[in-house]
């Protein structure tokens, strides 16, 4: 059985640069800051995810295999420095070793809506692998 880690301060802060910096994801400037982002997402939950509700959850590749994996990370601008085909084997043997894996983090907001702020490959190797994923919910300021 996989065990499934909390994300913690450093996972929050890469998951908060590369949504709320970069791309801007602040939701009115309720996350602009680190601090504003974090006190929420200590406040998440974990919840295991079946196939039922990862269809509910957006942002989500669903990839089938781990070819469909790979050439969807490879369109990637992050491909060959965040991820390579090592590090995607590397997973999917971590799975097999049943190693310990970081929770993805799904945001939740208030119109039920879901969507996976990181983890989505993490979440896809879980599947295909016959796994449920714990990730960490953590609820949106909106």
């Amino acid at each position: 059985m996989t065990t499934w880690i909390k994300p913690d301060t450093e996972a929050f802060k890469h998951e908060h640069h590369v949504e709320c910096v970069l791309k801007g994801m602040t939701f009115n400037g309720k996350w602009s800051e680190f601090s504003d982002f974090e006190a929420d997402a200590l406040k998440g939950e974990a919840v295991e995810i079946d196939k039922e509700t990862d269809r509910q959850i957006s942002y989500r590749s669903h990839t089938r295999s781990q070819e469909q994996l790979l050439n969807l990370l490879r369109s990637y601008r992050s491909w060959g420095t965040f991820r390579t085909e090592e590090t995607v084997q590397h997973m999917y043997d971590g799975f097999d070793r049943r190693d310990a894996m970081p929770m993805p983090i799904v945001l939740r907001f208030k119109n039920g809506s879901m969507r996976v702020l990181g983890g989505n490959t993490r979440m896809d190797v879980a599947f295909q692998k016959g796994i449920n994923p714990v990730v960490w919910m953590v609820d949106a300021p909106v």
